[in-house]
C-alpha cells in the first residue's frame, strides 16, 4: 500500500512547486497597486492553494494509503458543509453518523483493493443503510428530504470523490512514468486547471464587457467565455503532460481526455452551485481563505473522477 515514489513522480512535484512559485511572484506582482480588499482575498487564496498543494503532494508520496486518508478526511469535512448546507436537524443525527460511517467503509474497501465491492457499496449499499436508518427511527417528517439529500451528498462528495483513489486500484491505471500516481496527478492539473483558467478567462476585462451566461440563476459568473477559456487551456495542458504522467498515446487521447474534463468539471461545478443556492449561500463554509469551503474546492473533482475513470476504462487497451 505503501511504496517508494518513482523518480518520474518527484521531479514532476518539483516541477510543480517551481512552476507555483513562479505564479505566485507573478500574482504579487499583479496585485501591488490593486485595491487592498481585492489583494487581501487574492494572496489569502494563494496562501491556501500553497498548503493544499502541500498537503496533497504528501498524500499522493504516501502512496494509496495516503491517498486515502487524504480523500477520506477531504469526504468528511466536505460533507459535513453539506449536511450544514442542507439543514440537517438534531432528530436526524443518527443519518449523519451512518453517512459518516458509509464514508469510512467507502475509503476502506479502496485501500484493501475491493474494487468490485467499492463500485456498487456506495450506489447500493448506502442509500438502504440511511432509508434503514431513517424508517427504525420511525421518520416520516422530511424523511424524503433527507434521506435523499443524504443520498445524493454520498454520491458526489462520497462516490465521486473516492474515484481518485479508485485509480490506485484498478488495474488500467497501473502503467505510466509514475504509475498510478501520475494519473492521479494528471487528474488533478486538469480539473484544477479548468476551473481556474475558466475564472480567469471569465473575468478578464474583455470576456467582462458583454459575458454570455451559461446558467445564470445557478452561477451568474459562468460564461461561454470562461468555459472555452478553461477548455483550451485543459485541453493544452492534457496533451503536454500525459507523456509525462500517463500511459496515453498520440493526440486523440489526451484531448478526449481533456474535453471530458472541461466538461465535467463544469457540471460539477454548477451542481454545487445549485445546491448553495438552494441553501441560499454563496460558499460553502469560510474554511479556507479566499476561497470558501472546501465543497467550494471539490466540486469539479466530485464530477471530473468518476468521468476520467470510465472515459479511460473504456479507451485504454
Amino acid at each position: 500500500m505503501m511504496t517508494a515514489p518513482s523518480p518520474t513522480l518527484l521531479w514532476i512535484l518539483n516541477a510543480l512547486a517551481i512552476s507555483m512559485a513562479v505564479g505566485s511572484v507573478a500574482r504579487w506582482i499583479n496585485l501591488r497597486h490593486a485595491n487592498p480588499a481585492l489583494r487581501h482575498k487574492r494572496l489569502a487564496s494563494l496562501r491556501t492553494w500553497w498548503i493544499l498543494a502541500i498537503v496533497v503532494a504528501a498524500g499522493i508520496l504516501a502512496g494509496r494509503l495516503g491517498v486515502c486518508l487524504l480523500l477520506l478526511v477531504a469526504s468528511l469535512v466536505a460533507f459535513r458543509e453539506y449536511a450544514t448546507l442542507l439543514g440537517i436537524q438534531d432528530t436526524e443525527r443518527p443519518a449523519l453518523l451512518a453517512a459518516y460511517g458509509i464514508a469510512v467503509i467507502n475509503y476502506l474497501l479502496i485501500l484493501f483493493g475491493q474494487a468490485a465491492a467499492f463500485v456498487v457499496f456506495i450506489p447500493l449499499g448506502s442509500l438502504a443503510i440511511i432509508a434503514l436508518v431513517q424508517l427504525l427511527q420511525g421518520k416520516a417528517q422530511r424523511y424524503i428530504r433527507t434521506t435523499g439529500g443524504i443520498f445524493w451528498g454520498m454520491m458526489i462528495i462520497y462516490y465521486g470523490m473516492a474515484h481518485a483513489a479508485y485509480l490506485f486500484i484498478h488495474p488500467g491505471f497501473a502503467n505510466g512514468p509514475a504509475g498510478p500516481a501520475g494519473w492521479l496527478l494528471y487528474l488533478l492539473i486538469l480539473t484544477e486547471a479548468n476551473d481556474i483558467f475558466q475564472a480567469l478567462v471569465g473575468r478578464s476585462p474583455i470576456a467582462a464587457q458583454q459575458p454570455h451566461c451559461i446558467a445564470p440563476t445557478l452561477s451568474p459568473k459562468k460564461t461561454w467565455e470562461g468555459f472555452f477559456g478553461g477548455l483550451a487551456a485543459t485541453l493544452i495542458l492534457a496533451l503536454c503532460l500525459a507523456p509525462w504522467l500517463t500511459s496515453l498515446q498520440g493526440i486523440s487521447g489526451p484531448l478526449l481526455t481533456g474535453l471530458v474534463v472541461a466538461i465535467a468539471g463544469f457540471f460539477g461545478d454548477i451542481n454545487m452551485s445549485g445546491i448553495k443556492r438552494d441553501s441560499g449561500v454563496k460558499d460553502g463554509s469560510n474554511l479556507l481563505p479566499g476561497m470558501g469551503g472546501l465543497i467550494d474546492r471539490i466540486d469539479s473533482l466530485t464530477f471530473t473522477a468518476p468521468a476520467f475513470v470510465y472515459l479511460l476504462q473504456w479507451w485504454l487497451p
